[in-house]
């Protein structure tokens, strides 16, 4: 019986474990995204019940709803996608990916988005 030892090194587990987090948390950030936009889906139920006069006028809920859940779904496959880069780089040894702006234009996107449905719930009531 022989025993063959590897040549490639083993990664750091603490990098391992980093990039797991960091996809843990935009995973969890994607989860709140979806489950925000159901609950905006639901809202123009609610401002129905508080004004049934206003109960023909659609409130456009709906869609602004499905498109948060659309945004979370995005923002699970963008960190999906660095996290199995940056996995692979650090397996072969490499640099991490130059991933960096993904972070603040996803930010920045769900930003400017919870602005216009905020700004837009505020004129409509």
């Amino acid at each position: 019986m022989t025993i063959t030892h590897s040549t490639t090194p083993t990664p750091d587990p603490r990098l391992l474990q980093a990039n797991e987090r960091t996809l843990l948390a935009w995973v969890r950030t994607g989860i709140s995204l979806v489950a925000f936009g159901f609950v905006i889906a639901r809202f123009g139920l609610w401002l129905s019940v508080l004004n049934p006069q206003a109960a023909v006028e659609s409130h456009g809920a709906p869609w602004i709803g499905a498109s948060f859940v659309i945004l979370g779904v995005l923002g699970n496959a963008l960190a999906v996608m660095r996290y199995a880069g940056a996995r692979a780089a650090i397996f072969k040894n490499e640099s991490l990916p130059a991933l960096d702006r993904m972070p603040l234009v996803f930010t920045t996107l769900v930003t400017i988005a919870c602005a216009l449905v905020g700004a837009y719930v505020l004129m409509r009531l």
